[in-house]
């Protein structure tokens, strides 16, 4: 009864829905690249992952070596098991005391972290408009034309019960150097979480229900695994999906229309066939020097490819796409492309310091991963 006042709200997004499929959307693909830790790690190959101080401590650490178990970049040293290790805390990874314990774990550095958490409930009641059957009935027709009873509605206020959960959880971390014997990585990643259950949104259309309110710890685990996935990026080299659009020359960018050959190239990227999609282009702009739509997706195509000398080549042609005709897609895809070469030339001197690291006997052959 309650959800006939979302009705008009559910037609417009399935008219919605299907304008989008009846006139068509631009077309898309996703390129992988590398996305370069965000702090230097020294050219640190093997590094032993410390407890994490905090209630939720050891829940972000399991999530956090997980994750950067899934990336291959470093030798983990798992150090659960090793209890001596349990006087090592957050503030005291570097107190000279805790060398000789930490010099036989055999790494090139340490991690460790500080977890705090906070969960706040808020409850509430929020009065609701509604529409209840009053009982009478009128005449009416329906959709095929016939005369039916129609029960009248009215509008009444109803109390319905509410909660807003709003948590945070924020991890402090450090990286030990045990071949120079000091800190050189320090950083914070929080995550915040801020959600309505009931009350208005009880009803509303794509609202949260109060039955669909998680337990607490389901919510901090939500939290850790964002956080973990923060950490991971910040001292280690992570891949990445970027989802880019073509574009096919038609005026509204909505699928209608477009340039024929350049629609044709757009087929043969979507099946990964760069090569050939670019014959395509290329011939588009000898027979049409001033076509955009060919210069930004042979730029795509150059991106796709990863590296340092493709890139760039990817920011000349977006930049002539932006030449022959001012867009917002080509105006992205010029400071996109940008932060993809700087990203890049980070990376590569990432990869010198490791390359400088001498390899551990322990590790030859091992599942070290330099993209």
């Amino acid at each position: 009864m309650y959800k006939n006042q979302n009705i008009l709200t559910l037609w417009a997004v399935m008219a919605l829905i299907a304008m989008t499929g009846w006139f068509g959307c631009a077309a898309t693909t996703k390129i992988h690249g590398i996305k370069p830790a965000e702090v230097s790690m020294g050219g640190i190959r093997t590094l032993a992952v410390l407890k994490f101080d905090g209630k939720y401590g050891e829940v972000v650490r399991g999530d956090f070596y997980n994750k950067l178990g899934e990336v291959h970049h470093f030798n983990l040293i798992d150090t659960t098991q090793i209890n001596a290790l349990d006087k090592v805390l957050y503030d005291q990874v570097d107190d000279p005391r805790f060398l000789p314990i930490l010099n036989d774990l055999h790494a090139d550095g340490v991690i460790t972290g500080r977890v705090t958490a906070n969960l706040n409930d808020i409850s509430g009641t929020d009065q609701v408009q509604m529409k209840e059957g009053t009982g009478q009935y009128k005449k009416e027709k329906n959709i095929f034309g016939n005369w039916v009873d129609v029960e009248i509605k009215k509008t009444v206020l109803r109390p319905l019960c509410y909660v807003i959960r709003q948590a945070s959880l924020t991890t402090d971390f450090k990286v030990f150097d045990l071949r120079t014997k000091g800190i050189i990585a320090t950083g914070k990643v929080t995550e915040n979480y801020n959600e309505k259950f009931g009350g208005d949104r009880e009803y509303a259309f794509l609202g949260r229900k109060m039955s669909q309110l998680p337990a607490k710890n389901q919510t901090l685990n939500e939290l850790s695994a964002k956080v973990s996935a923060q950490l991971v990026a910040k001292i280690s080299p992570t891949e990445i999906v970027k989802v880019i659009t073509f574009d096919d020359g038609s005026k509204y960018g909505l699928g209608i229309g477009g340039h024929k050959l350049v629609k044709r190239g757009i087929e043969y990227a979507k099946r990964g066939a760069w090569e050939e999609a670019m014959e395509i282009w290329q011939d588009v702009i000898k027979a049409e020097p001033n076509n955009n739509a060919a210069y930004y997706n042979i730029g795509m195509a150059y991106e796709s490819f990863g590296d340092l000398k493709n890139l760039e080549t990817a920011r000349s042609m977006y930049k002539k796409a932006a030449t022959c005709g001012d867009s917002k897609l080509y105006i992205q895809a010029v400071a996109r492309v940008q932060a993809a070469i700087k990203d890049s030339l980070k990376y590569e001197e990432q990869k010198k310091l490791l390359k400088q690291t001498p390899v551990k006997k322990s590790e030859e052959g091992g599942g070290l991963r330099i993209y």
